[in-house]
């Protein structure tokens, strides 16, 4: 079974130890088996986070690197070849009939519940990301804290 592990932080990185951090983290995931790792593909903690496993990848062909999306979008039927070589697979969940305005947050709530561990970059208590982040620790999931 594959052990999966997802991101959760703030769209802005403030700190410029983060990626280094990172680096350090998702080397000890893969020592311990880690082969899939979720992004929702927001903001800058998201992409430091992809970085960082496409530099693995490239060591190790077993890691994917998942594009988690709340919803389609236009971005994704429009430049689908270049998803597909950012990315190893897209999952759009199935989150029932819900307002688009809701998506996200249950997106986040999805992600939580089918991951191993969550990596996370929270410096508020509020927004998305810090929902995310209760949400996890609610539920039990391992918590990484960068």
């Amino acid at each position: 079974m594959n052990k999966i592990c997802a991101f959760c932080g703030h769209r802005l990185v403030l700190d410029g130890e983060v990626k280094s951090h990172l680096n350090t983290e998702i080397e000890k995931l893969a020592e311990r088996g880690f082969t899939e790792f979720y992004s929702g593909g927001m903001g800058e903690f998201d992409k430091m986070c992809e970085n960082v496993v496409r530099k693995y990848k490239r060591k190790n062909n077993e890691i994917k690197l998942i594009l988690v999306l709340p919803y389609m979008t236009v971005a994704v039927n429009r430049y689908g070849d270049e998803y597909k070589r950012l990315y190893d697979e897209i999952i759009i969940p199935d989150l029932g009939d819900i307002h688009y305005k809701r998506a996200i947050t249950e997106r986040n709530k999805w992600i939580a519940e089918h991951v191993d561990t969550v990596i996370t970059y929270i410096r508020r208590d509020y927004g998305g990301a810090w929902n995310m982040y209760r949400y996890a620790k609610k539920i039990g999931t391992e918590i990484i804290e960068i």
